[in-house]
């Protein structure tokens, strides 16, 4: 990562020793020195999770002291505590990435337009990614395959595999994520540019997921004080 502005270089620095020592033959050859470099770089991750904290003022408490390590790099695991909601700030081979699924996505029918078009301005961020879980049984998909001949929209292939889980009558299925939504900060982005994109982006990730949960929450009030939803 490029130090751009002075007060993130404590952040950068072991970021850059961890990608440093993951390149070269140190990884293999002194193990102890690579996972006290990732341990770093996990604590690097975990400060910038804290800059989000801090910009999106949540009313929430969270737990972020795990992560696991991937193949090109650590992945910070981050739950709220309110919502039970996951999200992950780690590295791969683009570069730093915040991402995250919709939990409680079962909710999704009760969403109005202010929810979809905030799910538009998650997407319209730089380096926004989206990959659609299609754990959709091949006898269903061959039943209506006029339906999985386009995937322009990103609106679309979400409500496809909401719909689909919804209707599903196979006895073993299981209804799935619909799908990860992922920010990217590519390794040559302005390093404060990417906190500032992590920041904004994840109040909008949590956002999308307080609402769907909010939902449940309200059904499992009324289900213990015996009102009907």
């Amino acid at each position: 990562m490029k130090k751009q502005k002075k007060s993130f270089d404590s952040l950068i620095e072991p970021i850059n020793n961890y990608l440093e020592s993951y390149h070269s033959e140190q990884r293999i050859a002194n193990t102890k020195a690579h996972y006290s470099k990732t341990l770093d770089c996990v604590n690097a991750l975990a400060q910038i999770f804290e800059e989000c904290l801090s910009y999106g003022n949540f009313k929430d408490e969270w737990d972020y002291d795990k992560f696991y390590e991937f193949l090109y790099g650590p992945e910070l695991i981050i739950t709220s505590i309110k919502t039970n909601c996951g999200y992950k700030l780690g590295i791969d081979d683009k570069g730093l990435y915040l991402s995250m699924n919709l939990h409680y996505s079962e909710n999704l029918r009760y969403m109005d337009d202010k929810y979809w078009k905030l799910l538009l301005a998650l997407s319209d961020f730089k380096d926004f990614e989206y990959e659609e879980y299609e754990f959709i049984r091949n006898e269903r998909r061959n039943e209506f395959p006029e339906l999985f001949k386009t995937n322009k929209s990103m609106i679309y292939r979400i409500m496809r595999k909401y719909i689909f889980d919804f209707t599903e009558t196979h006895s073993s299925y299981q209804p799935g994520s619909v799908g990860e939504f992922k920010i990217i900060a590519p390794f040559n982005e302005d390093f404060s540019q990417s906190v500032k994109k992590f920041c904004e982006t994840f109040k909008i990730m949590y956002k999308l997921n307080y609402d769907l949960w909010k939902i449940t929450d309200l059904k499992n009030k009324k289900t213990a004080t015996g009102d009907r939803y």
